[in-house]
């Protein structure tokens, strides 16, 4: 099972995550999870960097417990952050008057960016605050029901 040039195959890659193989044909279908590669034969092949991506699926579901559609939103505004930052990189040398605007702009676009990926994260934990507050409450109102009893 070792990760040649080739890739992993799809059984190969989900026993190395831990998630089925139609775990990853759904994340395939949904655009979540793309493999890096097709043998000829269409066979899904997957890289290191396939599985890296795959945590990160299953950190932001398990973890933070976002839906896939709030996973693909969330990945997607990572994905561009990591574009701008590039392009950033790439402007750094230039000191032209066009160079130093399109600087501006590409930091504007990923204060935005990260000010979206906060956002979607506080929205996340502040339900699960007041859900946590509800059970909470729950576990407080046995308490003083229990206490009738003695």
């Amino acid at each position: 099972m070792a990760l040649t040039d080739a890739g992993l195959r799809i059984s190969d890659a989900a026993a190395r995550a831990g998630v089925s193989a139609r775990t990853l044909r759904y994340y395939d279908e949904l655009g979540l999870l793309c493999p890096s590669l097709y043998t000829a034969g269409g066979e899904r092949r997957y890289r290191d960097s396939d599985l890296v991506q795959l945590q990160r699926i299953l950190e932001l579901r398990e973890a933070l417990g976002m839906n896939l559609d709030e996973i693909k939103e969330f990945l997607e505004s990572e994905q561009r952050l990591d574009e701008v930052r590039a392009a950033y990189r790439a402007e750094q040398g230039v000191d032209t008057r066009t160079a130093r605007r399109q600087r501006k702009a590409l930091l504007e676009e990923a204060l935005t960016l990260n000010e979206s990926l906060k956002e979607q994260l506080n929205a996340k934990l502040a339900r699960m605050d007041a859900f946590r507050a509800t059970l909470a409450a729950n576990a407080d109102r046995c308490r003083e029901l229990l206490a009738e009893f003695t």
